[in-house]
C-alpha cells in the first residue's frame, strides 16, 4: 500500500475529491438533514438523508457520523457494524488505478443514477473487508423462494389426499397450496434453508401454470421451466432432464441423481458355415453386377 503524505485526504496518487456538487445535481434524491442542511438520500435500508458533503475531500469515518445503522447508542451491542469506525472518501477511479489503493463503485450511487463516484478505503488506510461483508450479507440475504413443482414422484415429491394416502397422480389438490409438498426432494430443499443461515428465508410451493402447459404439451417439466423463464417461478423442484431445450430457459443445480441410460441391441453370433462365409466374399455388388463382371 502506498504510504500517506497526508492522513487527512489520502494517500499520493489517490486523493480523496469534492464530491458535493455532484451529490447536489441528483435533485430526484435530494432532503434536508436533521440539522437542516441540503442532503442526499442514501440508498439504506433506512434511507437516511445525509449532508451534500458525505464522503468529500477528507478521510474520517463517515459512516459512523450520517448512517443511522452507527447510532453510537448502539455502541454496547455485540452487533454494531464495524465498518461504521473506517475512514474513507471518495475519489478518482482513474487516477487510483495507477495506485496500489482499492476503489469501488459506490452502491448507494450506481452506474445509472447520474452520478460516477467511487470510494477506496485503502487510500485512507482503513480496511474495506467489514463493508464488503455488509453489501454481501444484504445482497442475499433473508430471500423468499417461490418454487413450482411439476408433477408427483413417490417417494421423492407428492402430497396426500384427505385421508393421508399419498398420491401418485395430481388431482384437484394439485391447484391447492394449502397441501403441503412432502418427499425427499422437499426434505433436502428445507435443509438447504436451514443450513443458509438466513440467507433463504422461506420456499413456498405452487404449480405450473396451465399456460406453459399448453406451450409445451408433451412435458410437464418443461412447462415448468418455462414457467421459470416467464417470471412466475424463481425455481423449480422435481427430477429433471438437463436438455439444450430447457438449459436456453434456465439454469440447472448440479444433479443430485444420476439416470444410467443404455442401448442394448442383440448380440452379435458368430456364423461359420461356408454358405455365410461364401456370401460375405460375394458380398460387395449385387447378383447383376458380378454377372456383368464375369461375363
Amino acid at each position: 500500500m502506498t504510504a500517506p503524505s497526508s492522513p487527512s485526504n489520502g494517500n499520493e496518487g489517490c486523493r480523496c475529491l469534492n464530491k458535493t456538487a455532484e451529490l447536489a445535481s441528483l435533485t430526484e434524491r435530494a432532503c434536508t438533514t436533521p440539522s437542516g442542511e441540503p442532503g442526499i438520500i442514501l440508498t439504506l435500508d433506512n434511507g437516511a438523508c445525509a449532508p451534500l458533503h458525505y464522503g468529500s475531500s477528507v478521510c474520517q469515518p463517515h459512516d459512523l457520523v450520517y448512517d443511522p445503522n452507527c447510532d453510537v447508542s448502539l455502541a454496547t451491542n455485540s452487533n454494531f457494524p464495524h465498518y461504521c469506525f473506517q475512514s474513507w472518501c471518495y475519489v478518482d477511479v482513474a487516477s487510483c488505478a495507477k495506485t496500489t489503493n482499492a476503489v469501488y463503485r459506490s452502491s448507494f450511487f450506481p452506474a445509472n443514477s447520474g452520478a460516477e463516484l467511487f470510494y477506496s478505503y485503502d487510500t485512507c488506510n482503513s480496511t474495506t473487508e467489514d463493508w464488503l461483508s455488509v453489501l454481501e450479507r444484504d445482497s442475499v440475504g433473508a430471500v423468499e423462494i417461490k418454487a413450482n413443482v411439476p408433477a408427483y414422484q413417490k417417494p421423492m415429491l407428492y402430497k396426500r389426499d384427505g385421508d393421508g394416502v399419498i398420491l401418485a397422480t395430481p388431482g384437484e389438490e394439485y391447484y391447492n397450496n394449502s397441501v403441503p409438498y412432502e418427499g425427499v426432494y422437499i426434505d433436502y430443499v428445507s435443509d438447504l434453508v436451514r443450513i443458509s443461515n438466513g440467507d433463504i428465508q422461506d420456499i413456498s410451493y405452487t404449480y405450473k401454470s396451465m399456460g406453459s402447459v399448453a406451450m409445451h404439451p408433451s412435458s410437464h417439466y418443461t412447462a415448468a421451466v418455462q414457467d421459470i423463464e416467464n417470471g412466475l417461478a424463481d425455481m423449480s423442484v422435481g427430477p429433471f432432464w438437463i436438455t439444450g431445450q430447457r438449459l436456453k430457459m434456465s439454469a440447472f443445480t448440479v444433479p443430485l441423481i444420476y439416470d444410467k441410460t443404455v442401448l442394448v441391441i442383440p448380440k452379435p453370433r458368430n456364423k461359420n458355415s461356408l454358405s455365410y462365409q461364401t456370401s460375405k466374399v460375394l458380398a460387395p455388388f449385387t447378383a447383376g453386377l458380378w454377372g456383368v463382371v464375369i461375363l
